[in-house]
C-alpha cells in the first residue's frame, strides 16, 4: 500500500485550502497562474488524487474526489479547475495508456512532477471533443507530432500533455486518438496569452507543439476514443467541474450568510423582511438542487466503474449520457444563476464591489466561464437526440 493510500485527502484538502484563499485574490488581480497554491497540490500528493495506489496514488472514488474539488474550489477556482482537469487527464492515462506508460508516468504524477495538461482545441473546431483535423503521421515506429491549439490550461505550466489528434491524414474527422508527450519530448511555442473576464489564473493559452513520439504513447482502447470518452472523459470532465463550480458557489453563499448574521456587516439589510428570506431561500434552493444531481449522478458513475470494465458497453447507454451532459448543463446555469442572486442580495457593498470580506465579484466572473466550456447548446443538442432512444425515460 502506498503513503498516499494511508492519509485522508478530504483532510488535506480541507488543511490547505485557506493557503490557496490567501492567494486567490492576487491570483486574480496580477492575472498569473497560482504558482504557490499549486505547488501546494504537487507537495501533498493531491495530483494524484485519481491515481491507482499500485502507482503510489490515492486511487479515490468519485464521491471523494467531487468532495476535494469541491473543498479545494472554495478557496481558489482557478487552482481547483486546473487540478481537476489534471486530474481527468491522469484518469485516462491510467485506464487506457500502455504498462509502459503507466509506469513511466503515474508515479510521478502520484509524486507531484508530472502536470498532465489536456489538448483538445482546434481554431476550426473549438473543443468538440469526438473530431480532430491536425493528423498524426507515422515514420517508421514513431509518430510524427504537429499540433496548433487555441485554449490549453495551465499549458505553460504543464509537464506532459495528452492530445487528441486525428488518427492519420487519410483518416476521417471522427477518428480521434489520444497520444501523451512529455515535455521533454516537444518543442513547444506559446501562441498567444490569456486575458479573461475571469478564471484568470487558469492561462488557458494558444501553443504550438511539435514533437517525435514512441508508439506506447498512444492510449489504446477496444472501443476506440469514443470509448475513452464516454467511459472515463467526460463522465470525469463534467463531475470534476460541476464540482469545482459547486464548491465556489457554495463557500460564496457561506460567507454571505456569515455577513448577514453579523451585527457590525448586516445593517442596512432587513432581515425581518419577508422578501429577503425569500431571496435568500431561492439561493439555497439553487445550491441544493445541484449538489442533489451531482451526488446522484456521481453514485450512479461509482456505481457503474465498480461493476463494469472501462471496455463495458454500459457506458454507452443513453440514459447515463443524458446524466452526465444534464449535470454539466444544470450546474453551470443555475450555479451562476444562484451567484447572481448572492450579488443582488448583497448589493453594491458586498456583492457587486470589490470588497476582500467575500470575493462575490470574482465568483460571478468566473462562473460566467461555465457556460462556454463545452457549450452547453452542443450537449442539449446530444440529449435531445438521445432522448430519442431512451425507452425507459430513465430519471436520476
Amino acid at each position: 500500500m502506498s503513503v498516499a493510500s494511508k492519509l485522508d485527502p478530504a483532510r488535506i484538502a480541507a488543511e490547505i485550502a485557506p493557503r490557496l484563499a490567501e492567494k486567490a485574490a492576487e491570483t486574480d488581480r496580477l492575472g498569473v497562474f497560482p504558482e504557490q497554491s499549486f505547488q501546494l497540490l504537487r507537495d501533498t500528493g493531491l495530483m494524484g488524487i485519481l491515481v491507482p495506489q499500485e502507482y503510489g496514488g490515492f486511487g479515490v472514488s468519485m464521491s471523494e474526489y467531487s468532495e476535494i474539488a469541491q473543498i479545494l474550489a472554495g478557496s481558489c477556482l482557478s487552482t481547483a479547475m486546473v487540478w481537476a482537469m489534471h486530474s481527468q487527464q491522469s484518469a485516462v492515462v491510467a485506464h487506457f495508456g500502455s504498462e509502459g506508460l503507466r509506469r513511466r508516468v503515474l508515479p510521478r504524477v502520484a509524486a507531484g512532477t508530472m502536470f498532465i495538461a489536456s489538448v483538445t482545441s482546434e481554431h476550426q473546431k473549438g473543443g468538440h471533443l469526438f473530431t480532430a483535423l491536425s493528423a498524426l503521421d507515422q515514420e517508421e515506429e514513431h509518430f510524427v507530432l504537429d499540433r496548433e491549439a487555441p485554449t490549453v490550461t495551465g499549458g505553460a505550466q504543464g509537464d506532459g500533455y495528452l492530445i487528441s489528434m486525428r488518427a492519420g491524414t487519410d483518416n476521417p474527422l471522427s477518428d480521434v486518438v489520444l497520444i501523451f508527450a512529455d515535455r521533454e519530448q516537444l518543442d513547444i511555442q506559446q501562441r498567444s496569452g490569456w486575458s479573461s473576464m475571469g478564471m484568470k489564473g487558469t492561462q488557458t493559452i494558444g501553443m504550438s507543439l511539435k514533437g517525435v513520439l514512441p508508439p506506447d504513447q498512444l492510449l489504446q482502447s477496444e472501443g476506440g476514443f469514443t470509448q475513452m470518452a464516454v467511459s472515463t472523459l467526460v463522465p470525469i470532465g463534467h463531475i470534476a467541474w460541476s464540482s469545482c463550480w459547486l464548491g465556489a458557489a457554495k463557500a460564496a453563499y457561506r460567507q454571505l450568510l456569515d455577513i448577514f448574521r453579523n451585527p457590525a456587516t448586516r445593517k442596512g439589510y432587513n432581515l425581518s423582511s419577508e422578501l429577503f428570506a425569500e431571496r435568500l431561500s431561492r439561493i439555497r434552493l439553487n445550491l441544493d438542487t445541484v449538489s442533489a444531481y451531482l451526488a446522484r449522478v456521481v453514485a450512479e458513475y461509482d456505481d457503474m466503474r465498480a461493476r463494469c470494465s472501462v471496455e463495458s458497453a454500459e457506458f454507452h447507454a443513453a440514459w447515463f449520457n443524458i446524466h452526465i451532459n444534464n449535470l454539466k448543463v444544470l450546474a453551470s446555469e443555475t450555479l451562476f444563476t444562484a451567484v447572481d442572486q448572492m450579488v443582488q442580495l448583497g448589493g453594491l457593498r458586498f456583492g457587486y464591489a470589490h470588497n476582500p470580506a467575500i470575493p462575490l465579484e470574482r465568483t460571478f466572473r468566473d462562473l460566467r466561464s461555465a457556460r462556454l466550456m463545452y457549450g452547453n447548446d452542443r450537449l442539449l443538442v446530444a440529449n435531445g437526440k438521445l432522448a430519442l432512444t431512451d425507452r425507459e425515460v430513465r430519471l436520476t
